[in-house]
């Protein structure tokens, strides 16, 4: 029986532990790891903003994840996951169920408004590849 490592979100600390898990388990075949994202690639935000000054091109900022996984024993799966049953160990997303016996949280963060009146309602944020081209 294999033990499933499943890694939820595909941002920078989801996709150093999936390649840092990899590279340890490279030649244990009871080792499953698996990476879920809503999206097919990887952002690099430390580059939201030349995308959002127009100094790259759009594209440029996002990196497949099958690019980055391309060699490695990582699965890369596309779904949004709407619920997590911890004791059952299982994902359910828009398109399966994953079961895991060890999951990594790494699904992100979002930007902080600090109470400060009407910030969140007026301000353009840079916080994703959507914001950047906004």
């Amino acid at each position: 029986m294999s033990t499933k490592i499943v890694i939820l979100g595909a941002g920078y600390a989801g996709v150093l532990t999936a390649k840092k898990l990899a590279k340890k388990f490279k030649k244990n075949s009871d080792v499953e790891v698996t990476i879920i994202d809503k999206n097919s690639y990887h952002t690099m935000l430390t580059e939201l903003h030349e995308v959002a000054a127009n100094r790259v091109e759009e594209d440029s900022i996002r990196v497949s994840l099958q690019r980055i996984f391309s060699g490695r024993k990582v699965k890369v799966v596309l779904d949004h996951i709407n619920k997590i049953d911890y004791e059952k160990q299982t994902l359910v997303g828009n398109t399966g169920s994953y079961s895991y016996d060890y999951l990594v949280m790494a699904a992100g963060s979002q930007p902080a408004f600090y109470g400060i009146p009407g910030a969140e309602e007026h301000a353009f944020k840079l916080w994703s590849y959507d914001d950047a081209v906004k």
